[in-house]
């Protein structure tokens, strides 16, 4: 009976994240709450795709089309900006305008990214992420526009 409660709780924790993502999310704070939950919960991050726009998701397929199978024109995780990640005090912005400002420290260091989303049937998706602090100023989109392959 034990093993059973077991497996109907996992089973039903499962269930919770996987629909979180297939839920409309109708305002753009809830797209990026949503986005960074599993950066400062369970760390799979394996649906993070589904938050961005058509357009965002295109330019990550042709990178990984031109890249053939090797690192692309990103070479690190643009939602934490960096490649591994210890998320602390995670600050999400009002939307104003479709842009969300997200402040948190990684690994002690603050970085501030700005996150523009665009209203795709009925469902807010990022667009393009732009870091606005440090040393490694970027726009994710700017990066896919200038890869050289």
């Amino acid at each position: 009976m034990r093993n059973f409660i077991v497996v109907v709780a996992l089973s039903l924790a499962a269930v919770g994240t996987s629909t979180a993502v297939a839920q409309p999310l109708r305002t753009p704070s809830a797209v990026i709450e949503a986005l960074y939950a599993p950066y400062i919960g369970n760390g799979d991050t394996s649906d993070r795709d589904a938050f961005f726009s058509d357009a965002l998701t295109r330019l990550y397929a042709a990178d990984a089309q031109k890249s053939q199978g090797e690192v692309g024109a990103i070479g690190f995780d643009p939602v934490i900006n960096g490649q591994d990640w210890d998320i602390a005090d995670l600050s999400i912005g009002k939307a104003e305008i479709a842009v969300v400002t997200v402040r948190f420290e990684n690994f002690s260091v603050p970085v501030t990214l700005r996150y523009s989303l665009v209203n795709e049937a009925g469902n807010w998706q990022v667009d393009d992420i732009e870091s606005t602090e440090g040393d490694a100023l970027w726009t994710l989109s700017e990066i896919f526009a200038n890869a050289q392959y």
